[in-house]
């Protein structure tokens, strides 16, 4: 059996040995498990069913699941996302697969005054289980209007479930437990991912909202991560490891939910914190992890909580001036070293 074969149909590989597949391919592998293992499953969105679909995560799938189940739909994001919370209340489980989260920003109305609002104000007889999928780019010049990474909008937001993954591995069970999800949840997938393959157990297994990844672990420090910030954080605790630092890497996975006990935990034990985000620094997640420490105890840290993210500016087209917009690893490992005291 293929990868492309194991995608399509969603099996396991042969001879029980889990088949190699592109990120892509691999959430699709979880969209169409979803739809085999859910009759009220089904897909839709913006160039869902082209050639190689939503940059592979959904090639193959009309193709096994039939056209009525994973279509196309013309560009109108507020009627799209309208369209998806009906079918919710109808008792469908719709998958929308939204291009470029900037164009959510179309739909916030149906986002944040339907979706997220009409659990609360049915007394909770009502459930919207609608998954929205988006992507953030980087590293290949998508500029201002496709490289926002705008979850904590979202995450702000009571009644919305707020995903970003930072693994391979991590991420097909993510949009699988997104699907199950009886709350409407939003999956926001960087483009770096879906440059990376590795091998795919099949079938998937849900990966729990609420509970983040302890990546790495350490007594020194704790770098909580979010999404590419997650591979920055482990390259860090690399080079501090040779200056003797053990630092601790916490992918957190999910944002709301977020795992504040595993996250406190850690900062309990290392009494220094910092955070690698793929959001602006401003009310992004350092500054949500900073209203935990200081609310559960203010003198916890020993030091100041670094924060590191893209700087306070939209993201430039040239991927050469893109390349300063976002946290290199060499000034990461400097604050920490010089902050910590050991050598740079």
């Amino acid at each position: 059996m293929t990868a492309k074969e194991a995608t399509v149909t969603g099996q396991t590989a042969e001879n029980g040995v889990a088949p190699t597949m592109s990120f892509g391919h691999a959430m699709g592998a979880a969209l169409v498990q979803a739809m085999n293992e859910d009759p009220r499953v089904f897909a839709f969105g913006e160039g869902i069913n082209d050639r190689a679909g939503f940059f592979g995560s959904t090639e193959g799938v009309a193709a096994k699941v039939g056209a009525a189940r994973c279509f196309d739909v013309p560009n109108c994001e507020e009627t799209l996302v309208g369209m998806g919370v009906g079918a919710s209340l109808l008792g469908y489980r719709p998958v929308m697969v939204n291009l470029r989260i900037e164009f959510l920003l179309l739909a916030m109305n149906q986002i944040v005054n339907h979706a997220a609002k009409w659990p609360s104000m049915s007394g909770g007889r009502s459930k919207v289980p609608l998954t929205l999928r988006a992507m953030v780019g980087k590293h290949w010049g998508q500029a201002a209007q496709h490289s926002g990474a705008l979850y904590p909008l979202f995450a702000h937001v009571p009644g919305l479930e707020v995903v970003v993954p930072g693994s391979f591995e991590d991420a097909p069970g993510l949009l699988l437990s997104a699907i199950q999800s009886d709350r409407p949840t939003m999956i926001i997938e960087e483009k770096p991912l879906y440059e990376l393959s590795g091998p795919v157990t099949l079938p998937i297994k849900p990966v729990p909202f609420g509970r983040a990844r302890i990546v790495r672990p350490g007594k020194d420090l704790t770098i909580v991560a979010v999404a590419s910030g997650v591979e920055l954080a482990c390259q860090a605790a690399t080079a501090l490891a040779a200056r003797g630092v053990e630092a601790e890497v916490i992918d957190v996975r999910t944002i709301a939910p977020l795992d504040t006990d595993t996250i406190l935990s850690s900062i309990a034990r290392t009494r220094r914190a910092a955070v690698i985000d793929i959001a602006w620094p401003r009310f992004g997640l350092a500054g949500e992890v900073a209203r935990l420490v200081v609310t559960h105890d203010p003198g916890t840290l020993r030091g100041p909580l670094l924060a590191f993210g893209p700087r306070d500016a939209h993201a430039p087209a040239s991927v050469f001036l893109e390349q300063d917009h976002y946290p290199k690893l060499e000034r990461v490992v400097a604050e920490l070293s010089r902050a910590l005291g050991v050598a740079a």
